[in-house]
């Protein structure tokens, strides 16, 4: 038995529901169709596709998310706590390629990795980060509550070894703000990672994973570099 067309069942279900949220807008679907880059990952194609058949999450007809996964929302800004995949800021609708790769990461940790639901909520800023914005993509937690992976979703390669250069760089500073950072851009994942104090920090993309096991310091944060995020056994043993 071969295996699934895993990248052409995402691509082909992403292009139907942006022919979907064209016509709720009134607009064409762009020619030549949906563009992807960079393109899918068979694993990341793979984990979106199971996590979407498997009920971590949909997509309704504007492309909203709806997931359990998230926060529980206030009634009043439930759109504003909800991933959307296609950006409708301009004309015609762009995917938020990120976001896939988001959804996937989350889908591998619970089908994969063997994570609860329960342990694993995308996008934390919404109320365990609410002084941090940006601080971290996905975030999976004890059964008591400890901060045990912060997982931060970047777009490739590149953008992932950015971040965990500028990170390293905050680190060896220790304590200083925003406004005095010289990585004002990935400044709030170590602001996040000194506040809530999670045991790894993930770095994803579709093409690139870099993983440390954050050592918490004084002063400062060590992080140390693995060859891999551990598996769910190691990592709640450590916790204890």
């Amino acid at each position: 038995m071969t295996d699934r067309d895993w990248t052409g069942e995402l691509e082909s279900y992403l292009q139907d529901r942006l022919a979907e949220l064209c016509d709720s807008i009134g607009q064409r679907v762009p020619l030549p169709g949906l563009r992807i880059s960079p393109p899918l990952a068979t694993e990341e194609a793979k984990y979106f596709v199971l996590g979407f058949e498997s009920g971590l999450f949909r997509l309704d007809r504007e492309s909203y998310v709806q997931s359990d996964l998230f926060p529980a929302p206030n009634e009043e800004d439930l759109r504003q706590r909800m991933c959307q995949i296609f950006w409708c800021d301009s004309l015609p609708p762009r995917l938020f390629r990120e976001g896939i790769c988001q959804l996937s990461t989350a889908s591998l940790l619970i089908l994969q990795r063997g994570w609860l639901r329960s342990q694993v909520r995308l996008e934390p800023s919404i109320d365990e980060q609410p002084s941090i914005t940006g601080g971290a993509d996905i975030l999976v937690k004890s059964s008591t509550g400890m901060s045990l992976i912060a997982v931060e979703v970047k777009r490739n390669a590149a953008e992932v070894h950015k971040l965990v250069t500028d990170l390293q760089a905050c680190c060896r500073r220790g304590a200083h703000a925003h406004g005095d950072c010289g990585f004002p851009q990935n400044h709030p994942k170590y602001e996040f990672c000194a506040t809530y104090k999670p045991t790894y920090f993930w770095a994803v993309a579709p093409d690139a994973e870099i993983c440390f096991r954050m050592n918490y310091e004084a002063e400062s944060i060590a992080p140390e570099q693995l060859t891999s995020l551990p598996p769910r056994s190691m990592i709640e043993l450590e916790a204890g």
